[in-house]
């Protein structure tokens, strides 16, 4: 279980669920990476990226955040973990 706070919100992955709780204007959300569309954009002139989850099927639920250069270190090691466990439930199943 991976957690880590980002810019005041907690972030907890246990490989296959992406929770955030506390995030201003929507409480705690969740994603499974099977449904879960993870955008990371380049810094900004402040150094911030900006960070977007949402699911792929229609619906509530995104979230979007500006991630200080403070915070990138833990987000970067975060979110990579979160991107890996989103292609690797892409790839195809062995039957």
């Amino acid at each position: 279980m991976e957690e880590t706070w980002i810019d005041g919100t907690l972030f907890a992955f246990d490989g296959r669920v992406v929770e955030a709780f506390g995030f201003p204007g929507e409480g705690d959300l969740r994603y499974h990476v099977r449904n879960l569309k993870l955008t990371i954009g380049p810094p900004d002139s402040r150094g911030r990226r900006h960070v977007t989850l949402r699911p792929w099927s229609t619906g509530a639920g995104s979230m979007s955040m500006h991630v200080s250069p403070e915070a990138w270190p833990a987000a970067e090691r975060f979110f990579g973990a979160v991107a890996d466990a989103i292609a690797a439930s892409q790839q195809p199943r062995a039957a």
